[in-house]
Formats: C-alpha cells, structure tokens, sequence
C-alpha cells in the first residue's frame, strides 16, 4: 500500500482547522506548518497530529510548503488549505488509489474547485511522489512543475473561503518589486491577474502584453493572457481588437467554452445573430479543459445567448428550445426569467 501524507500551511485558521483535520482519515500522516497564529490553530492541529511546526513568515507561500514537505515521510505528498474539504468521494478515490498496485504516476491532478456548488474550477497538482523534484517554485500562487508521468485523478478539492485575497495579493506582489525581486514569467502573469482582481486594468494591459512575449511562458498561461486582454476590449464595445487578441489565443491554443462565447459575443455585439449562434453552438460542444474552467460558458450562458439570437432571426421555435434548456440549469436566473415573456403560450 502507498502512504500518504497531507501537508498544510496555516495562520489563524482554528475553525478551518477543526472542521478540516478530522476529514483527513486517508492519511498516514499530516503535517501541519503555523506561520504566527495567535488563535487556537496550534491547539486545534496538535489534537490530530503530532506533527505541528511554527514556520516565520517571509511572503513566500513556496517556503512555507516545502518546509512542510521536508517534514513529510511517506510515498506521496498531498497538499492541502486549511479552508479546503476533501468530498467523500474524492476520499474513497484516495484509498482505492493508494490499495492500488498498478497506479504510480509520479504527479497527479485533481480538480480545485471554488465553492461547493461553483462552475469555476482548474487542474490542480495535489498528489506528488515525494522526492527532490516534489518542491514549490513562486513566492504567490506557487506551484509544482509537473515531472515524471502525470496523471488526472477521479476526485475533487473544494475551496471553501468566500474571502477575497485581492488586496492582500497585490501588496505582496508591490512588496516583492520594491524590494527588486526578479519575476519569472508565470510571476508577471498572476501579477497581471491580480492588477484585475483589483479593478486596475489599465496597469494589468502593459505587463499581460510583455508577458506574452516571454519565451519560457506556459501556454496555457498565454492563451488565458491573450483572451483577459480580448475581453477588456470587449467590455469597451471595441470588437475588432477583441477579435485580434482572441485569435491569438486560439494561435497558442484550442478554444475553449469561454473562448468560443466570447467570440460569439464579439459577432452578437455587432449585429451578426447567425455568426454569433455558430460560436455559442460551438461552445455546448466544447471538450476543451485549460486554464481556468467556467461551466457556466459550457452551458447555460450559451443556451441563454442561443436563444436571444434565434429570437432576433425569427426562428421562434428554435429559440424557445434553447431557452428551455437554459431554465431547466438555472430556473430562478434573471436571464430566464427576463426572457419568458418572450414564449408565454
């Protein structure tokens, strides 16, 4: 049997904590890094683990976690937030993985989704074979670059914290280029990200652009660049350079559901309802998973935009079959029920 420890960082987390460690039953071990609490976390982490280190904080999230890894001891690392829940099922996919012979991928994927009933989710690397190449990399949004055989795991994480780190983000990226820190590329894109979170997109613009330009860039990261520039200039109504910057995401990448939306939306917003219902058909068909996912672009914001459009070409049957399909996702949506009085029989 492969064992298992679950690493996790924390400050001031004594409910997620109490909440959260006695879910942990697959683990062999855990290991538990404070950075300055000064409520109960300590208290709360030594009920479930021996295992509790005081780590001083340096705004450096990669340093925090792979101190906690190098306390680990088992076969695989998964790492985890204090604000985190392992659903039920992804706990029995760990236990059926680790009774598992034949399954030793070296670094595995699961889905980290941001809310329990949220569309919003991405790829996360969350099991790791723990050895030298097991180690973060980026003072924020750290991550592990993927080695060895890599693999997507049947389960999911689940985000729980509804607060936004928006501002805490942004003067921690101020404090690092004050202090002259070298960005590396995946730096400068987050840095970009977070300019936006904060509603300053006319500062995110310049550095998302020179981003796109770096030779070591993700591509995933530079399509999902491309298509935040695209969708600034579609807010502004100006669809032609929306058309260019989405273009070249689709150069880096297949299009994904948003992609295709937005696309859709820059032919809806200038009138062509027939080339705008060919990109949102195009996005229910979507099988594309990159970057950040929205199920919202797979389904109901299509269905929804289908609907306007046949409306508008006439094609009232057609219309009132994609907003069925909409209502039968999202009943209560203001969209839906904007758009009933349209087929009242």
């Amino acid at each position: 049997m492969k064992t298992l420890t679950v690493t996790l960082i924390c400050k001031d987390e004594e409910e997620n904590l109490r909440r959260l460690l006695p879910t942990l039953t697959f683990a062999d071990e855990i290991v538990v890094v404070d950075t300055g609490s000064t409520d109960g976390s300590v208290q709360i982490a030594k009920i479930y683990t021996d295992k509790v280190y005081f780590f001083a904080w340096r705004d450096d999230f990669s340093a925090a976690r792979n101190y906690a890894i190098e306390k680990s001891c088992s076969d695989y690392v998964m790492w985890l937030d204090a604000d985190d829940c392992v659903p039920v099922k992804t706990i029995n996919s760990v236990l059926n993985w680790k009774n598992d012979s034949a399954e030793n991928a070296d670094f595995y994927y699961l889905k980290y989704r941001m809310g329990y009933n949220s569309d919003f989710w991405f790829w996360r690397e969350r099991i790791i074979k723990r050895c030298k190449k097991c180690r973060f990399k980026g003072f924020i949004h750290e991550a592990v670059v993927p080695f060895g055989f890599t693999k997507r795991f049947d389960g999911e994480v689940i985000h729980t914290s509804s607060q936004n780190h928006a501002s805490r983000n942004l003067n921690l990226y101020r404090k690092a280029i004050e202090n002259k820190k070298k960005f590396s590329p995946r730096d400068k894109y987050y840095y970009a990200r977070t300019l936006i979170e904060n509603g300053m997109h006319n500062e995110a613009l310049p550095v998302l652009r020179k981003f796109c330009y770096c030779k070591n860039a993700f591509s995933v990261d530079k399509a999902e660049a491309y298509k935040l520039i695209a969708k600034y200039y579609l807010s502004k109504l100006n669809v032609n350079i929306a058309l260019k910057y989405l273009s070249k995401s689709v150069s880096v990448l297949l299009p994904d559901a948003e992609t295709r939306c937005l696309l859709g939306d820059c032919f809806y917003v200038n009138n062509d309802c027939a080339s705008a219902a060919e990109w949102y058909e195009f996005a229910l068909t979507s099988k594309v998973q990159r970057g950040f996912v929205n199920d919202y672009f797979k389904a109901f914001y299509p269905l929804v935009q289908l609907s306007v459009c046949y409306f508008r070409m006439g094609e009232t049957d057609k219309a009132k079959t994609f907003h069925l399909a909409a209502k039968s996702i999202s009943p209560d949506n203001p969209a839906v029920l904007s758009n009933d009085k349209w087929f009242v029989t």
